[in-house]
């Protein structure tokens, strides 16, 4: 089943993301996913899990998954691992467009002590202002993290670190949601190295 306009043009971007996150350290080969809501389905990527591996910087378009909102096939393969937790989110959040985790390095070192202690630089408090969150450790692609972000998405929450895992970004489309995710691992850099320069002073 080949691709319509709407739907290669959204397959590319996605893939030209991955490549993207992969070269800012903000995934590894075989780690993070992306989906973008069509309508009354999803474009995801697929799981690294298959036989047939291809590291996430290599996939092409035709390599997505399309399901619908409860997680049939539409097309393609097997999708992310963490595909419950993309479908919980945009079962219960009608505006978001694009869901996007990563992992990264500084993100997964911060936990729910560091709230009241984020770095945020007058860009980011005065103009994007975004709504961020944070969850307890819980067990990749379980129910309890699928809930537990999609309780936080409930709430309002753009940016959500996931404690020794990651973030997971919300928005009405890619780019934002993209633009979040990097966001958020400069703000768990800048917030670890203040701490840092705080405890030599």
């Amino acid at each position: 089943m080949e691709y319509d306009e709407v739907r290669y043009t959204l397959a590319r971007q996605i893939c030209e993301a991955l490549k993207f996150m992969y070269l800012k350290g903000l995934i590894t080969p075989l780690t993070g996913n992306i989906s973008v809501r069509i309508e009354d389905t999803i474009l995801t990527t697929p799981s690294s899990f298959v036989p047939r591996v291809r590291l996430k910087y290599e996939l092409n378009p035709e390599d997505l998954v399309e399901v619908d909102l409860f997680g049939n096939i539409v097309r393609g393969g097997r999708p992310t691992t963490e595909i419950m937790m993309h479908l919980e989110i945009y079962r219960s959040c009608e505006k978001c467009g694009a869901i996007v985790h990563i992992h990264g390095v500084y993100a997964p070192l911060l936990t729910s002590k560091d709230r009241d202690r984020l770095f945020l630089d007058t860009e980011i408090k005065h103009i994007l202002k975004p709504k961020i969150c944070f969850v307890d450790e819980y067990v990749p692609r379980s129910e309890e993290l699928a809930k537990a972000v999609t309780d936080s998405v409930k709430n309002g929450c753009e940016i959500i670190y996931l404690q020794g895992h990651g973030v997971v970004t919300v928005s009405e489309n890619l780019g934002i949601a993209l633009e979040l995710a990097e966001l958020a691992e400069v703000i768990a850099a800048r917030t670890i190295v203040k701490r840092l320069l705080d405890i030599a002073r």
